[in-house]
């Protein structure tokens, strides 16, 4: 099967449910879901590998809850122009437990061809890939690049978005405005943003994206008792995508700003299709009180018409404990680390 392009895969859940459907087209409610079922592991106890904001991780033992997710969508037509949506996962993330988390709840109304509307619970798209970051099957790599992803954490905003989007030739161009609240519970801590105003702007291009995306608000960090002052924060990003001819390439540049230091990181991905096998190596490099650099190579393969089986491995080299939790005394990268994963839609 051959891989969607990233922007494609914005309407993933409703090309991939398997529905559910009255008599009464305008009434329709459609189930989807998707998941991932992986095994992780690294060369290391001295420090335990995990995606950003999560308790646990992985040493030389392999472990299910890094990688290991699965989420259930519906969605309910209501007439033509209005629609309601829930999403929720369930996953490891602010203890070392499976848990389960709300991440979508709005109302969609399409004013017109061109202009829709959302409220409630709706996507925070501060990356290339926010709306179906936790989808593997979405993805080309087993994981996104924890040198770029790491930097904003919450996945979801309380309040409003505005999706313009205006044919110019043969290209399309996408304006994104975003105005609301976000909170993420995470390892000993909780990251809220107040007053978040986010505007995107996505250009297509046949097999071509370019997305630049700017968020700005005040972020409050809570750990465990202690609330530590507001703080304004912004974050601003730059991404490009390109399935085209079998050769695959995706890359993002971004900026975080907050408590007076600056972060930046990167990463590049390319890969070129053989069939229904896809491998793929990436570079990527964080900067700032964190720093780290991961090189990735990995293969897809789309094993089933709905499954892909993944592998991949990094070599990570943290600056002291970079992203690593639990890092014992004398810890020093570089670390190992194999996953191995299986991701499937329904």
């Amino acid at each position: 099967m051959k891989t969607i392009i990233p922007v494609a895969l914005l309407v993933l859940p409703l090309a991939v449910s398997t529905a559910w459907a009255q008599d009464d087209a305008t009434q329709a409610v459609k189930v989807s879901g998707f998941g991932t079922g992986a095994l992780t592991w690294t060369n290391t106890n001295d420090a335990l590998f995990a995606r950003p904001y999560q308790a646990g991780g992985a040493g030389t033992k392999p472990r299910t809850g890094v990688d290991s997710n699965v989420g259930l969508q519906i969605d309910a037509r209501i007439n033509d122009w209005l629609s309601l949506t829930g999403q929720g996962i369930v996953r490891k993330l602010e203890t070392d437990a499976y848990g389960a988390t709300g991440t979508l709840a709005f109302a969609k109304a399409r004013v017109s061809d061109t202009l829709a509307v959302r409220v409630g619970r709706v996507p925070l798209a501060a990356f290339l890939v926010s709306d179906y970051r936790n989808v593997g099957y979405a993805n080309t790599m087993l994981r996104p690049s924890q040198e770029v992803y790491a930097q904003v954490p919450n996945d979801s905003l309380d309040g409003a978005d505005v999706d313009w989007r205006q044919d110019v030739g043969s290209s399309s161009v996408t304006t994104q405005i975003a105005y609301g609240r976000s909170t993420a519970k995470l390892a000993g801590q909780t990251v809220t943003f107040t007053n978040a105003r986010v505007l995107n702007v996505i250009l297509e291009q046949g097999p071509f994206t370019v997305r630049l995306g700017r968020d700005d608000a005040r972020m409050v960090l809570e750990q465990g008792r202690v609330e530590l002052p507001k703080l304004k924060v912004s974050f601003t990003a730059a991404g490009f995508a390109m399935d085209w001819n079998n050769a695959v390439v995706q890359s993002e540049y971004t900026i975080a700003r907050g408590f007076g230091a600056t972060s930046r990181g990167w990463y590049a991905m390319g890969g070129y299709r053989f069939g229904k096998v896809l491998p793929f190596f990436s570079h990527g490099k964080l900067t700032g009180d964190v720093a780290q650099r991961t090189d990735s190579i990995g293969v897809r393969w789309d094993a089933f018409r709905s499954a892909d089986i993944k592998f991949q491995v990094d070599r990570v080299k943290p600056e002291g404990a970079g992203l690593f939790n639990q890092a014992k005394p004398g810890f020093r990268g570089p670390v190992t680390v194999g996953a191995v994963a299986v991701d499937f839609v329904f």
